[in-house]
């Protein structure tokens, strides 16, 4: 058998929470967690949002559904499976969507917010794509183990927040730990990061902290 990849036109989703005009000062590109839709992520930020800060959600191209073959539907950044062509087909995506979304904001700082997978998304983006934010902040993300050297480099020039969970099902204290570790040993990197009393999901009042914090 014989594998081939072809380059096809597609339409992909984007929400946006604001307005993106001359007027806005802060542009977040918010980028979802596995089984996460862009349109039920935005709530989170909904109340954050002002005549001056603007939210943009792409949403992942693999979407399927939660639980047997009906009812709720989510979406997943990249999988297992041709996962080197997930990745650049995610720089592509989302170089168009900066794009789009800078034209129409042309004098905005960018920041970038990632929740979960969201928070391997965006980090493997910095180094590699058309874009680099001011700061970014990961949310109850795993951060990717295999950063190429690009991306560690863009990592030393941004501001960058991590929060973890006190209480997280899916990375645990010891896991949070071997992260940290990791990123100082690996990549020479020591990466601001905080933990919060709860488990795998925001803290309302840490996040709107943690966003005005970066914009500074």
């Amino acid at each position: 058998m014989n594998t081939h990849w072809l380059e096809v036109p597609q339409q992909q989703r984007v929400d946006v929470v604001g307005a993106l005009t001359a007027e806005t000062k802060d542009l977040w590109l918010g980028l979802h967690g596995y089984g996460q839709l862009a349109e039920f992520f935005s709530h989170h930020f909904r109340d954050l949002a002002n005549a001056h800060r603007t939210f943009v959600f792409p949403q992942g191209p693999h979407k399927f559904y939660l639980e047997g073959v009906q009812g709720r539907v989510g979406a997943s950044w990249m999988t297992k499976e041709d996962r080197l062509i997930d990745i650049q087909n995610q720089w592509a995506y989302l170089n168009e969507v900066l794009r789009w979304a800078m034209a129409a904001a042309p004098n905005a700082r960018l920041h970038f917010v990632g929740f979960s997978q969201g928070v391997a998304t965006g980090m493997r983006y910095l180094g590699n794509g058309n874009y680099t934010p001011l700061s970014f902040l990961a949310w109850a993300g795993s951060w990717p183990p295999d950063l190429e050297p690009r991306s560690v480099e863009a990592l030393k020039a941004i501001r960058f927040k991590g929060w973890f969970g006190s209480d997280d099902a899916f990375i645990g204290i010891e896991k949070q730990v071997q992260i940290i570790t990791h990123y100082r040993e690996e990549f020479g990197l020591e990466l601001d990061w905080g933990r919060y009393e709860g488990g795998h999901t925001f803290d309302k009042v840490i996040l709107a902290e943690a966003i005005t914090e970066l914009e500074q």
